[in-house]
């Protein structure tokens, strides 16, 4: 149930970062130049249709290099509209500029008797952007020009902030839209323009009426790159004696496309290459609007939903998959996204800005992993605070690795309290359980002779000194370097020869000290390093034979002091010296009364303090046990 909430708490939490970042991204357009690339990445892996009934008369470089510089005078425009028209074209639109009458009014004349006398030409109307005396401004042909065009249109493309002109606004004007663009001019005068491209301007109207107003903003489906439209060098046209068949039913576009004497545009299709002529944008634009492939920015509540969505969905596996299959599958969706993305303008018609979904999608494997080791950071702190309060410590901050090794320390703990949980029952149902059993067999007999008795205490005393070494392995176990103590190691050792000077009278064994009075300081735990001593001093006595001697020494070794412990006795099997000091294990097969814990507790106190003790049998005498440990400085 716990676990459960946890996760619908992760699910919130990482929930409302990712939408956060999301709508974030997309409500600034801070990464606009993203959307941009995935855009033209469409472009690049859709198919597209030829250009079909569109042919544009080029004013190219041979064109220039016959009949002079441009721009040409008034009477050759007349001849070429002349020429043009002659083949019976469905419309000629013209993308040059007559914004200034010049001085040649003849000429003048007879550009306009040509455009009137052919009946479907279209002249463009220019707007500035640049503003003059604080206004921008509209420029229509000159008025007898204009007055003999079929009709009018605006010339005009928009821009984005990377330089890539990818749409067009149908309608502009300054103050209110009531400019058509020139290629919705041309197709309805060659009556092929689509039902769905609105022939009356909106009523809008802009803040002010020196600024410019724009209405139904379309991005541009490209035929290609540059060169995909048909062209006709305009002095092939104006050569021939004949109408060009290549004209016959055509829409005709007539523009620069020499370099030096028109605009040049950069283009999704032209990204990589050259820029696209003016009038070729404007052939581009009559193709899309005629084919109804002219395509929308998505409506904002849809493009919001959207966005929602894919940023919401990495939310249906990261929870459920391991951090390898997760990072796939997020780089997989972030593919399919970009795909997705990409594809969306040509399959639906509405272009959708994916830079929020798509730096979700990059930001929500981080967010998750993160958010997942901060779970994991809690619960390693919960679970460090709660050993701290058991051991009765202060709970430290700890480094991440630190957390960890604590964490793996106390796991290897456990494992160890396993292991001496197993062995502790083992010990009680047999060690223990097996005198105690038959001390109570005994008790119950209704007559105890002193040899009953002496057995009876026998064997109560060893259950008692099993359970005894049992503890004392328990303490050194248990204990921890933060409770050590500066003492004096010689001070150990003497109480440790103190307290077992009885044993020894007993057994009729003396002990030889040669230990100096100087004080050697090492930190631990007084009361295990007396208990160590003496195990290893009653070993030496009970093996030793009477009247002989066992020697405890002391001595130092640069920053390490050694103890050592020898007897008289028989040495230790070699068979033995390997395991001596494992729990259970006893110094020779004579040893039937111990317990086989006494070395064991000697090696675990031992190594509790840093330390290290060996054995070894030295002839003629008996065995010698060497404690190493390291001085305090």
């Amino acid at each position: 149930m716990q676990a459960a909430k946890q996760l619908r708490v992760a699910h919130l939490r990482v929930g409302v970062i990712l939408l956060t970042l999301a709508l974030l991204v997309f409500y600034t357009g801070v990464f606009t130049r993203i959307d941009n690339v995935v855009y033209d990445l469409g472009w690049r892996f859709t198919p597209h249709p030829a250009a079909k009934q569109v042919v544009i008369v080029a004013i190219d470089e041979t064109s220039l290099a016959q009949y002079g510089r441009w721009p040409w005078a008034r009477g050759r425009d007349a001849q070429l509209i002349n020429a043009v028209c002659r083949a019976q074209p469905l419309a000629i639109g013209v993308d040059i500029a007559f914004v200034e009458a010049g001085n040649d009014a003849n000429a003048n004349q007879q550009l306009a008797d040509a455009i009137a006398h052919c009946g479907k030409v279209t002249l463009p109307v220019m707007i500035e952007a640049v503003r003059a005396e604080g206004q921008i401004m509209e420029f229509p042909p000159i008025p007898s020009l204009a007055n003999a065009a079929a009709k009018l249109g605006r010339v005009g493309v928009v821009m984005d902030a990377d330089g890539v002109t990818r749409a067009v606004n149908l309608w502009e004007g300054i103050g209110t839209p009531a400019w058509p663009l020139l290629a919705q001019q041309v197709l309805q005068q060659a009556q092929l323009l689509p039902a769905n491209v609105a022939i009356k301007p909106p009523l809008l109207s802009s803040a002010s009426p020196y600024t410019l107003a724009t209405s139904d903003t379309r991005l541009l489906d490209f035929v290609g790159e540059t060169g995909s439209i048909p062209r006709i060098s305009a002095s092939l046209v104006l050569a021939s004696d004949t109408p060009l068949a290549a004209l016959r039913d055509k829409i005709v576009l007539i523009g620069a496309t020499a370099a030096g004497i028109g605009d040049f545009i950069a283009t999704p299709a032209t990204t990589l290459g050259a820029p696209m002529p003016g009038v070729e944008v404007l052939a581009n634009t009559v193709v899309a609007m005629r084919d109804g492939r002219l395509q929308q920015v998505m409506p904002m509540a849809e493009a919001v939903c959207l966005t929602v969505l894919f940023a919401m969905l990495p939310l249906l596996w990261l929870p459920r998959l391991m951090p390898l299959s997760g990072l796939l599958v997020s780089v997989l969706w972030l593919l399919v996204l970009v795909t997705l993305s990409a594809l969306l303008p040509y399959l639906t018609g509405y272009r959708y800005a994916p830079a929020g979904a798509i730096f979700a999608a990059l930001s929500s494997y981080p967010l998750w992993s993160w958010y997942r080791l901060e779970v994991a950071r809690r619960h390693l702190d919960k679970e460090l605070s709660q050993l701290a309060q058991m051991s009765g410590q202060a709970h430290k901050r700890l480094s991440f690795e630190q957390r960890i090794e604590a964490v793996q320390s106390a796991q290897q703990q456990l494992q160890r309290l396993q292991v001496e949980r197993e062995d502790m029952i083992n010990f009680i149902s047999h060690d223990i359980r097996v005198p105690l059993a038959s001390a109570a067999q005994q008790i119950k007999s209704e007559q105890l002779d002193f040899d009953t008795r002496e057995r009876l205490s026998q064997q109560l005393q060893r259950a008692h000194t099993l359970a005894q070494d049992y503890l004392n392995i328990s303490r050194a176990l248990n204990v921890e370097a933060v409770s050590f103590m500066v003492l004096n190691l010689v001070e150990v050792l003497d109480q440790a020869i103190d307290s077992l000077y009885e044993m020894a009278q007993a057994h009729q064994v003396k002990l030889k000290r040669e230990i100096s009075d100087d004080a050697i300081w090492v930190m631990g735990d007084f009361g295990l390093l007396e208990r160590a001593m003496m195990n290893l001093i009653k070993n030496a006595i009970s093996y030793t034979p009477i009247q002989q001697v066992v020697i405890i020494g002391i001595n130092k070794h640069g920053n390490q002091v050694q103890v050592w412990v020898q007897d008289m006795g028989v040495g230790i099997a070699p068979a033995v010296l390997p395991k001596l000091f494992q729990r259970f294990q006893a110094g020779t097969d004579s040893r039937a009364g111990s317990t086989g814990m006494g070395l064991y507790f000697v090696r675990t106190v031992i190594e509790k303090h840093g330390g290290s003790v060996r054995a070894e049998n030295r002839p003629p005498a008996g065995a010698r046990f060497t404690i190493q440990l390291k001085m305090h400085v």
